[in-house]
């Protein structure tokens, strides 16, 4: 009888650990994405996110490791289109272009605000646009969609013969303001 009890009472520290455990991995494993969805605001896609950081440096220090970080992401990018430092307001404004992959090589461009203050900084993507060669070389221009034209709900609700291609530009799309996101919650 008393090593029924041992073998019980092993059982359950066992599942219990293991619970415990399994619980731990989960948690470990989550990848928190800032962005999962495309919100349109006054029939704009507009990406806004607050990151909080750690309330152990004043809104200056915060807004000067904001200022280090774009220094050292930007300077010599060719992609940069400008940037902007608003010292009274600590914002810096950027426009950029970065190169997407998938479905096709294209160039998107966009805008964002990060502004920084005793509660956190906040982050605020604009102007999303997207620039695709033209295959079929009926112009020397490349086409020029706007985020609005390409990944909304609706834009992929109607896109008949293109929604898996809307479909691969939304995602890369997020996932590259997802990592933009994330590289600004580390440098605090």
């Amino acid at each position: 009888m008393d090593s029924f009890i041992k073998i019980k009472i092993m059982r359950r520290f066992i599942i219990t650990f293991s619970l415990f455990v399994a619980t731990l991995f989960v948690a470990l494993g989550q990848v928190d994405k800032a962005f999962t969805t495309v919100t349109v605001v006054n029939g704009k896609v507009l990406f806004e996110q607050f990151i909080p950081v750690s309330q152990n440096l004043s809104s200056n220090q915060k807004y000067q490791l904001l200022q280090e970080w774009a220094k050292k992401k930007f300077a010599g990018n060719p992609m940069l289109a400008g940037i902007r430092y608003d010292e009274a307001s600590r914002t810096i404004t950027v426009s950029n272009r970065t190169e997407l992959q998938n479905p096709e090589k294209m160039v998107m461009s966009y805008r964002f605000d990060v502004s920084v203050n005793n509660a956190g900084c906040m982050l605020v993507v604009r102007d999303i646009s997207y620039q695709v060669n033209q295959s079929n070389a009926a112009s020397f221009f490349p086409k020029v969609y706007t985020a609005e034209q390409i990944i909304t709900d609706q834009s992929l609700n109607n896109a008949g013969s293109e929604a898996e291609w809307r479909k691969a530009v939304r995602r890369e799309t997020l996932q590259t303001l997802n990592q933009l996101a994330a590289e600004l919650a580390a440098i605090f």
